[in-house]
């Protein structure tokens, strides 16, 4: 029975077993262990963030000021230059208020509607009437009679400017001429021409207004004494009512007439006169300068543009700043002590991340090669035991206290895989150099190793080679952890701030 109930089951399992095996197989790799001491990357997106705009300032910003500055002066050579200085004087008259009509006319009611008594008030002259005045042909004629202002009509008009303070009865006119006497002596023409017009124009109109009054006056008691003059005739209401309405027309008459009488004809006085004007105008000097500084700003900017394209040295920890944010973790000079920093300065980066492997990539080779040797010393001092894995170099190039692995050039990326395999497990840290920037071995060491740090001399590296080198590296998830300047002998660089604080602190 045993042999029947296990037949069952071992069918089961073999239909089981061929369901199985004919679904389709995925292969799913395992995670990668994440490498010790390297940072994790965000996918930057495509936009262009601010803090490249501000770099591009710092970068460029003596560009600006200077394209700023040249295109106000330009501006103000343009109009110095091409338009031609004017002089503006002023002079301020007084106006009084004169009635220009009496407001009794033949037509007036003698009696009917509420307001025939608003229809009968006087009317002054407005400050708009003065205006027009002024800009009347027989002023304007006497004032192109004078040098500088023998011009056409339209032009003489818009050399006159005029402006009446609020609730006043002044007349500010501001006559405009080429140079500083003729502009004075234009706008005290003006003015006197102005208040003889005045007084001309307002001694007509008195006197017309004292005719109008007199037949007024006249017709009223023509009307008067055609009037019944027996009171016992004045049987109606209307008739009386008419009688009064008449005394009534003749007393205003009457007041009107004593009023014109009593007051002379008032023209006006000047209250201030034209002086000499100490500077010219230049009305559109403020409008060129800044037209100018703007367009010098465009064109600064386009220049800065150009400027910052093209490919530039890194000569400072600004200018790595700048260009990409890799931070600067030494600079190699020519002076035995800072190269001793260096060294060590990378050995206790190594012990600090807990790396096996190091990468020292960068250009030249040559300098990068003398910095990984010197690192490997400096471990080799601190009781590590160090390997330099050493790219296109020769088996007995040089007598070392640590072991060197040379690996030709030519070799292929699984050879220095495999050559960096069998280093590893007999030595506490590999360093792996010899790489150029961009380069596909580099990459791919990059990727073998925990801790990839940047060389780049200031004399031979540009700023978009050490950029393409970083996104090369970026694309693979293998992000370098710092750079480290070399400064040959004889060459000067600019210290940023941060590497003089990271000078100060002992290792």
């Amino acid at each position: 029975m045993s042999t029947r109930s296990e037949a069952p089951a071992a069918g089961g399992r073999t239909a089981a077993t061929d369901a199985t095996s004919a679904l389709p197989q995925v292969s799913v790799a395992p995670p990668r262990p994440a490498a010790i001491g390297r940072p994790s990357r965000v996918p930057v997106p495509d936009a262009v963030s601010l803090t490249w705009y501000t770099g591009l300032v710092r970068r460029q910003w003596w560009v600006l000021v200077a394209a700023v500055l040249v295109g106000a002066l330009l501006g103000t050579l343009r109009t110095m230059l091409l338009v031609e200085p004017t002089y503006t004087a002023t002079v301020a008259v007084l106006a009084p208020p004169v009635s220009l009509h009496s407001g009794l006319q033949a037509s007036t009611p003698l009696a009917g509607s509420a307001d025939s008594a608003a229809k009968r008030r006087p009317r002054d002259s407005t400050m708009d009437t003065e205006t027009q005045l002024v800009l009347s042909n027989e002023v304007l004629s006497r004032l192109s009679t004078f040098p500088g202002f023998r011009v056409e009509r339209q032009e003489l008009v818009e050399r006159i400017s005029m402006r009446v303070p609020p609730n006043t009865r002044v007349l500010t006119i501001m006559v405009r001429a080429d140079s500083p006497a003729a502009a004075r002596d234009g706008a005290d023409v003006l003015a006197e021409a102005y208040l003889t017009l005045r007084e001309e124009i307002l001694g007509g109109i008195q006197q017309r207004n004292r005719e109008s009054l007199q037949r007024r006056q006249k017709l009223l008691q023509e009307e008067l004494e055609a009037l019944p003059g027996d009171p016992a005739e004045l049987t109606r209401l209307t008739v009386r009512t008419r009688r009064q309405a008449i005394n009534r027309e003749i007393s205003e008459v009457q007041r009107q007439l004593s009023a014109l009488d009593g007051t002379a004809v008032q023209p006006g006085e000047v209250v201030r006169g034209a002086g000499l004007p100490a500077a010219p105008d230049n009305p559109g000097r403020q409008v060129s300068r800044t037209g100018g500084a703007a367009l010098g700003l465009l064109a600064g900017v386009a220049l800065a543009l150009r400027r910052d394209r093209r490919p530039r040295r890194l000569r400072s920890t600004g200018d790595v700043r700048d260009s990409l944010a890799l931070p600067v973790l030494a600079e190699v000079t020519g002076r035995r002590a800072s190269r001793l920093h260096a060294y060590r300065r990378l050995r206790n980066l190594i012990n600090e991340r807990r790396a096996r492997t190091l990468l020292l990539a960068g250009a030249p080779t040559r300098d990068v090669v003398e910095l990984a040797h010197g690192v490997a010393a400096a471990c080799k001092e601190g009781g590590m035991d160090v390997a330099v894995l050493e790219i296109g170099a020769r088996a007995a190039a040089r007598s070392t206290p640590y072991r060197v692995v040379a690996v030709g050039v030519d070799e292929e990326e699984r050879v220095i895989t495999a050559a960096l395999a069998r280093a590893r497990p007999d030595t506490d840290v590999v360093i792996v150099t010899g790489m150029s920037l961009g380069e596909a071995d580099s990459v791919g060491g990059a990727v073998g190793c925990d801790l990839t740090v940047l060389a780049a001399d200031v004399e031979h590296v540009l700023d978009r080679e050490l950029i393409a080198g970083v996104e090369a590296l970026e694309k693979v998830t293998a992000a370098p952890y710092g750079l480290v300047l070399i400064v040959p002998d004889g060459s000067r660089t600019r210290r940023g701030p941060g590497l003089s604080r990271l000078r100060g602190r002992r290792p």
